[in-house]
């Protein structure tokens, strides 16, 4: 999905026998989160147990989030025509992209936050890194197939997973920056017809790159499905790692909708996941849902018929 410049970007514990004693998981940490809502303009700070966490800058309205970092408590906006850096709990911004391209991808953030990365489709075509530390940004070539997903950095910031999309295969490609850069591109062995890629922010971890799918049902609700790829052996199956159905664990919820608005982040340990959906196929307002590997199905973080909630990205481990 191509994001345009003037468009507002979408508990079953499980329980070990031994013995006579029963050892449950810890529980899930809260995690903050950043959602716009795009009804305002407004950019509001939620706790992943749906608490309220204030707002980022209070009172401005038009800044877009196209990215965050977690660990570096860093957001990547969209101010105008300009691209900024912005941190949680501090004023003013760092525009570090002037114009900023007309249309593009959502940003990613290298983990040690020295690094910003994004997809520009028009008018340049090519992969944006921006280096903090020498204030330049490098537009590289991606190969012939567009990335439809944010770019992902690796866990040591040297490579870069874009992916993309044929009629048949899911393609992985794999920027190695460097002097010369270096790219490579190959199918995965996923089925994009029984795994259906989810638009949001994928997380690469030293196991492997982590996403979201949508696995559609024949009859009954859909399920999310968080996986793992290896940028490292592509040929490997897709390893799950947890899923969820798509309806909230409260009784009587109709399944979610997933539309144009729709997206995910996943946290910096992949255990958790941010969803942005439509609370029923005949919802008029997008809300913000939890999804982790404790439940088996979404868990509401903020439903609220008044507000229209996009972009959710996680700002705190």
């Amino acid at each position: 999905m191509r994001v345009p410049v003037r468009r507002c970007l979408a508990v079953l514990l499980v329980a070990v026998a031994c013995g006579d004693q029963t050892v449950e998981p810890d529980p899930e940490p809260i995690r903050t989160v950043l959602v716009h809502r795009q009804d305002t303009g407004e950019n509001l700070l939620l706790n992943s147990d749906g608490s309220d966490a204030g707002a980022y800058a209070p009172g401005v309205t038009g800044l877009v989030a196209l990215g965050a970092s977690p660990v570096a408590r860093t957001l990547v906006l969209l101010h105008g025509n300009a691209i900024a850096l912005g941190s949680l709990g501090q004023a003013g911004l760092d525009t570090i992209l002037q114009p900023a391209p007309t249309s593009m991808s959502p940003a990613t953030i290298s983990d040690d936050g020295l690094r910003v990365a994004l997809v520009s489709y028009q008018p340049v075509r090519g992969l944006i890194v921006y280096d903090l530390v020498s204030a330049t940004a490098d537009t590289l070539d991606y190969g012939s197939i567009d990335p439809v997903l944010p770019p992902v950095f690796a866990p040591d910031g040297r490579r870069l997973a874009l992916f993309g999309l044929t009629p048949i295969s899911l393609i992985l490609t794999v920027v190695s920056l460097g002097d010369p850069p270096r790219f490579s591109s190959d199918a995965l062995a996923i089925s994009r017809f029984l795994n259906r890629p989810i638009f949001g922010w994928p997380r690469w971890l030293d196991d492997g790159i982590h996403l979201a799918f949508l696995r559609a049902a024949d009859a009954g609700p859909d399920t999310l499905l968080v996986g793992r790829v290896s940028p490292d052996a592509p040929a490997a199956e897709l390893a799950e790692q947890y899923r969820a159905v798509l309806v909230p664990v409260e009784a009587g919820q109709p399944e979610l909708e997933l539309g144009v608005p729709s997206s995910y982040a996943l946290a910096p340990d992949a255990r958790a996941l941010i969803l942005g959906a439509f609370p029923g196929s005949r919802a008029t307002s997008h809300a913000i849902y939890l999804v982790t590997p404790s439940a088996l199905r979404v868990q509401p973080v903020r439903v609220e018929p008044q507000q229209f909630l996009v972009a959710p990205l996680f700002v705190t481990r």
